[in-house]
């Protein structure tokens, strides 16, 4: 398994792309898996898909808030 400076590295290698907006680009992705979460959540919520799967998929979108939150405020340096 590849560490998250190694796969940032590696981006960087094969796209040579800058990575200072990294930070952005992490935050972004994890926005955008939450939203996905959600949306499916709220589905589940309101019985318009059925499995249970689904139930606990509020857990991911906290998750993922949580970890976006984090990212912003280690970039920010506080």
């Amino acid at each position: 398994m590849l560490t998250r400076a190694e796969v940032v590295e590696r981006y960087r290698d094969r796209t040579g792309l800058s990575t200072d907006d990294w930070p952005f680009c992490e935050v972004f992705g994890l926005f955008r898996l939450a939203v996905i979460a959600q949306q499916i959540h709220h589905r589940c919520h309101h019985r318009q898909t059925r499995n249970p799967a689904f139930r606990n998929l509020w857990a991911a979108v906290h998750l993922l808030d949580h970890r976006c939150r984090t990212t912003i405020r280690r970039t920010r340096g506080g």
